[in-house]
């Protein structure tokens, strides 16, 4: 299965769901985060279940509004006690960005350190320049913030 635990039974993720990661979700996830340009349908009852859709390009990396508010997103989510998929086509590219986004904000990680640390649970975890650049500037956010904070 593309589905690696990224957080025990919290946060999971991967690429494009296929009919085997459709059961898995049914049976173990309240919530999806899908980054592909193309929304996703369930093949099953999705009521009660949260299905948010942001689509981001895998060529141009978004805003950096746009990680502020997805990482909060992702924690707001996590912290009400969902299960999150998180999701890209490939599950490398913009997959290995939000998560390294979410590490850093969510643990306090450097973008290298956070980078690493999810690479040891998806090794194949890559995302490009233009994706890396937009973690460094949101790095020097986090730390504009603690230390104002």
């Amino acid at each position: 299965m593309d589905i690696v635990e990224i957080i025990p039974n919290h946060l999971y993720a991967g690429r494009k769901l296929n009919e085997n990661g459709w059961k898995f979700i049914e049976q173990k996830v309240h919530a999806i985060l899908n980054l592909r340009e193309e929304q996703d349908k369930p093949p099953f009852d999705f009521t009660n279940r949260l299905l948010i859709w942001t689509p981001i390009s895998a060529k141009e990396p978004p805003q950096l509004h746009w990680v502020i508010a997805a990482t909060g997103m992702m924690n707001a989510v996590l912290d009400t006690g969902y299960v999150l998929y998180v999701h890209d086509t490939d599950g490398i590219n913009r997959l290995g960005f939000i998560l390294t986004a979410f590490y850093m904000q969510r643990f306090g990680l450097s973008r290298h350190e956070a980078l690493q640390t999810v690479r040891q649970r998806k090794h194949d975890l890559n995302p490009n320049e233009r994706y890396m650049v937009l973690l460094s500037q949101f790095e020097a956010y986090l730390k504009s913030i603690s230390i104002r904070g």
